[in-house]
């Protein structure tokens, strides 16, 4: 793995944190690690030296290890996260479900649209008393 602090732009100094377990990397070998087609997802979602799963990382400045910081900024990026809509959800489906960490919430424009296209029929059929069989059977 590289050396986070020596990479040569600012932009690429960042560390992947792992929440679920001590270790941390330079985000950009994460990601590699993550785009791997070469083992299954359950692999390439744990941590490379541990093994324990982790559903996301957090992009970092500075490697937390304090176990009350790394919480908190766990915390943070959590509810940061939340306020941003997903974009699986907003395409129909999400495939985190309830491990998903941003915001599962249609914007006001496609709830309309949701609206309109379904049919509205009502839930319940009752029949008036012209629709009655009991003509019919006579």
């Amino acid at each position: 793995m590289d050396r986070v602090y020596e990479k040569p732009l600012p932009e690429e100094r960042l560390f992947g944190i792992l929440p679920n377990c001590s270790h941390a990397y330079c985000v950009g070998c994460i990601r590699k690690w993550r785009r791997s087609r070469d083992f299954q997802s359950t692999v390439i979602k744990a941590c490379p030296e541990c093994r324990i799963t982790s559903s996301y990382y957090i992009p970092h400045k500075y490697w937390i290890s304090d176990v009350n910081e790394k919480e908190k900024l766990i915390r943070t990026f959590k509810a940061r996260t939340g306020k941003i809509r997903c974009k699986f959800f907003i395409r129909g489906h999400c495939p985190f479900r309830s491990e998903c960490i941003y915001l599962h919430e249609l914007p006001a424009r496609q709830l309309l649209q949701r609206r309109r296209q379904r049919p509205r029929m009502p839930a319940v059929f009752i029949p008036s008393s012209s629709e009655s069989s009991e003509e019919e059977d006579e």
